[in-house]
C-alpha cells in the first residue's frame, strides 16, 4: 500500500509516498527517522535562500530649479516636470521653489505626491515691521520642495543658519516604500539649500546647518535608512562635506567629476544626493542629467538599492 505523505517548508509544499507493503523500506524506518530531520533542516535552509527578499531599487533626484526659470529667461514648469517625467524617479528634492502653488503644479504635471517647505519667518521680518512699509512677495514665499512617487509623512521644515540676506530651511519626510517592496520599507528624506556667500560667516554658517540637521532629523540610535539632496553650495572638497561623511553621510561618485553649475558650462559640484548609514545601501550608479536650459543648475541622479534584511 502507498500512503502519500507531504509537508510543507516555509511557502513549498513538498509530495511524496511510501510504500508501507515494501519490507525493505520497513526494515529501513530508523534510517529514515535520521534523514528526514536532516532533509528538513536543508529544505528550509534552502526555503529561506529562495524567498529571500530582492533588493529594492530606487532612483533619487536633486534639483535646483531656480524658481522655474530657465537659462532663457522664461519661466517654464513644464519644461522643469518634462526632465522629471523623462527621468522618471521614485523621489526628488527640490531647492528654490517659490511657493506652494508652484509645488502643487509641478505634484500635478508628474503624477507625484509632493509637499512644500517654506523658508519664510514665521513673524513679518523686523526690518518691514518696524518701518512699516509692506513686504516684497519675493520676501513672502519660497524654499525648497519634495515629489514622491509614494505616500509619506511630513516630518517638518525648520530654519537653518545663513549669514547671508537669504532665509534658508531644511525639510524632512518619511517615505513609505512598501509598493515597492512586499516587506513595509520606511525612509527618513531630508532637502535642503545651504548658504551661498564664499565669507567666513557663510562658511561657518554651512557647517553649523550640518549639526542643524543631525540634531532635528537624525538618530542613530533607530535602525532607519537616511537620504539627503541638497544644492550645499560647497565643493566636494570642502569642510563642509568632510563634515557631513564625518557623520557618516556617503558621498559616492565613483571616481568622476559631477558638476552641476553653471548648467550651460558646469565647472563645479554643489548640488549632492548622499546616504546612511553605508550598512543599508549599496549605490548603483550616480549621474549629472544634461539638460542646460531648464534652470541654472543642472539635476544630479542616484540610483541605489535598499539591502535586504536590513
Amino acid at each position: 500500500m502507498c500512503k502519500p505523505l507531504s509537508a510543507i517548508f516555509g511557502k513549498k509544499e513538498i509530495t511524496f509516498s511510501i510504500d508501507f507493503n515494501d519490507t525493505l523500506i520497513l526494515d529501513k524506518m530508523n534510517t529514515i527517522k535520521i534523514i528526514i530531520p536532516l532533509l528538513l533542516i536543508f529544505l528550509c535552509r534552502t526555503d529561506g535562500i529562495l524567498a529571500q527578499e530582492t533588493p529594492l531599487t530606487i532612483k533619487v533626484l536633486s534639483y535646483n530649479i531656480h524658481y522655474g526659470v530657465g537659462m532663457d529667461g522664461k519661466k517654464d514648469l513644464e519644461r522643469i516636470a518634462d526632465v522629471i517625467n523623462t527621468i522618471n524617479p521614485d523621489i526628488v528634492g527640490f531647492q528654490e521653489v517659490k511657493d506652494s502653488t508652484m509645488m502643487t503644479t509641478l505634484g500635478q504635471l508628474t503624477n507625484m505626491h509632493y509637499v512644500f517647505g517654506a523658508s519664510t519667518e514665521k513673524e513679518t521680518p523686523n526690518l518691514y515691521r518696524l518701518l512699516d512699509i509692506p513686504v516684497p512677495a519675493s520676501q513672502l514665499h519660497y524654499g525648497d520642495g519634495i515629489l514622491s512617487k509614494y505616500p509619506f509623512d511630513y516630518v517638518g521644515n525648520l530654519s537653518i543658519p545663513s549669514a547671508s540676506s537669504s532665509r534658508y530651511e531644511a525639510m524632512c519626510i518619511d517615505v513609505d516604500l512598501s509598493k515597492k517592496s512586499s516587506e513595509k520599507s520606511m525612509v527618513r528624506f531630508i532637502t535642503t539649500h545651504f548658504d551661498y556667500l564664499k565669507t567666513i560667516g557663510s562658511q561657518v554658517a554651512r557647517k553649523a546647518t550640518v549639526e542643524v540637521i543631525e540634531a532635528a532629523f537624525i538618530d542613530d540610535d533607530i535602525d532607519r535608512a537616511y537620504i539627503m539632496t541638497g544644492d550645499l553650495n560647497a565643493t566636494p572638497e570642502s569642510e563642509v562635506l568632510n563634515l557631513l561623511e564625518y557623520k557618516g553621510w556617503i558621498k559616492e561618485g565613483f571616481g568622476k567629476e559631477l558638476p552641476t553649475v553653471p548648467s550651460t558650462s558646469p565647472r563645479k559640484q554643489i548640488d549632492y544626493v548622499l546616504v546612511r548609514p553605508k550598512e543599508l545601501w549599496k549605490i548603483i550608479d550616480v549621474c549629472v542629467i544634461d539638460e542646460p536650459m531648464a534652470s541654472d543648475h543642472l539635476p544630479i541622479l542616484m540610483t541605489l538599492e535598499l539591502i535586504p534584511g536590513n
